[in-house]
């Protein structure tokens, strides 16, 4: 079989993301065959096709951990397009998928489409059939009949959840979700958090996606229904804007699982020309409250967390820089969308790092992350499974 050597000033490998300097990482195939330098390798005397990436450093594909197929957050009216045909939402996401991939993300963790579109492209991205990260799928969103959720379907009762759940997996899905609490972020720490699912209902999902050893997500800002998720057992709870210092606690001590954190959506005004103007009026309100909650997490040290956009396609880097700016290290942001997202996913032992029998998911930027974050808005060169999609 033949090799692949590519050649970097620089690679980010292993789960500890080591810098090795003058990196020559060896695929064959889908798959990384070897770790070396490039000295190393040209004494050997093996061959192999050379891709020469120059001073570039070279790290793992990333994850963008809360994305949505048929909605792009940088489109105005967004929200409104949930209700357009099923060949719209489709020609929505070819187009969201691309973009992703071209950032450098070559994994997407997709958390609620209609008519199970995130299901089809799923497999055809498999089958090579469409260009795109690989993805992870949740299918239909479940939401309360009265509840928050536009990517959701509305549920009522115990049966009706444990009837969507059943049917999401019977069309095979990785994931199952549910939409807790409001979209909206709380102004101040006194605000009442609605929660539009019980507790019963919470359960009977975490247990149908237990019995097929499958993750649950939640989409949960805060309020009564955080503490519903954590003592349910949901692995991943999503956006937190609203955690309050005694939550922050719960999670830290009870909560086996992780944060998905969203920050962007209420902290980057360049989100707001595309958002109705009372959730904008709302989140603006909201800023510097949820910032202050959010970099909770941030500051922990003890809460696993893991980074996304919530469709905002192309725009990851983005989420990485709130991170670093709420308290992340440079190190703990990279990780939350590599190796960490990879294990938040269950799929660590095929993808997340640049190691000897992973997936050959390999980008290239300017610089080491680890010392400027900002380096990862031009990602050079992207590779996924050993196939190149674009090259500097």
């Amino acid at each position: 079989m033949s090799l692949t050597a590519v050649y970097a000033k620089k690679a980010l490998i292993g789960e500890e993301l080591q810098v090795l300097d003058d990196a020559c990482i060896l695929i064959e195939e889908e798959s990384i065959k070897e770790i070396t330098t490039r000295k190393e390798f040209e004494a050997s005397g093996r061959e192999a096709t050379i891709v020469y990436l120059g001073d570039k450093t070279v790290l793992p594909g990333m994850f963008e951990c809360h994305n949505h197929l048929a909605l792009d957050a940088r489109l105005p009216g967004h929200l409104d397009m949930m209700n357009q045909s099923e060949c719209e939402h489709t020609l929505l996401a070819l187009n969201g998928l691309k973009d992703d991939l071209m950032s450098g993300v070559t994994t997407a963790r997709c958390l609620g489409d209609r008519n199970y579109i995130d299901v089809v492209l799923r497999n055809k991205i498999r089958e090579n059939k469409v260009t795109g990260p690989d993805l992870l799928v949740c299918g239909i969103g479940m939401k309360g009949r009265h509840g928050h959720g536009y990517v959701g379907m509305p549920h009522s009762g115990v049966e009706e959840f444990r009837r969507t759940a059943r049917e999401n997996m019977f069309h095979g899905v990785d994931i199952l979700k549910i939409f807790v609490t409001p979209g909206g972020a709380a102004v101040t720490p006194d605000e009442f958090i609605p929660c539009f699912i019980s507790y019963d209902e919470i359960r009977t999902v975490v247990e149908e996606a237990k019995a097929l050893n499958i993750k649950t997500a939640a989409h949960c800002i805060g309020g009564k229904g955080l503490e519903y998720c954590v003592k349910a057992g949901i692995d991943v709870i999503e956006h937190v804007y609203s955690i309050t210092p005694e939550q922050v606690k719960l999670v830290e001590e009870e909560h086996k699982g992780w944060i998905d954190m969203t920050s962007g959506i209420v902290l980057d005004p360049e989100r707001e020309p595309y958002c109705p103007p009372a959730a904008v009026q709302k989140t603006r309100a909201a800023r510097e409250y949820s910032r202050q909650c959010m970099n909770q997490i941030y500051q922990s040290g003890k809460i696993r967390y893991t980074i996304g956009t919530d469709a905002n396609h192309g725009l990851l880097y983005k989420e990485l820089e709130f991170a670093c700016e709420g308290g992340a290290t440079t190190m703990d942001a990279l990780k939350a969308v590599t190796v960490n997202a990879a294990k938040m996913c269950g799929v660590e032992k095929k993808k997340g790092m640049l190691k000897e029998g992973m997936q050959a998911d390999i980008i290239a930027v300017d610089e080491n992350p680890l010392e400027n974050i900002h380096t990862l808005k031009n990602v050079s060169f992207v590779m996924k499974r050993g196939q190149i999609y674009k090259d500097v």
